[in-house]
């Protein structure tokens, strides 16, 4: 994680992301439950990818003085 310049602030943020979005989208979809659960891994498995890409993206190109 170090060699992409991801902290470990950012693993802790992300992982509280995909479980926020997870239990969002497991408890508001419709359906069996086996099927809320997959919904909402699914959808927290991208929210997570898209927070580590934002991430990375932020600390490469953020400025100096940030």
């Amino acid at each position: 994680m170090n060699t992409l310049g991801l902290e470990r602030r950012d693993w802790r943020n992300m992982v509280v992301v995909a479980a926020v979005v997870t239990l969002v989208i497991a408890g508001s979809a419709e359906g069996p439950l086996g099927v809320r659960v997959v919904a909402g891994a699914i959808a927290g498995a991208i929210s997570a990818g898209v927070f580590m890409v934002s991430t990375l993206l932020i600390n490469r190109y953020k400025p100096d003085h940030w």
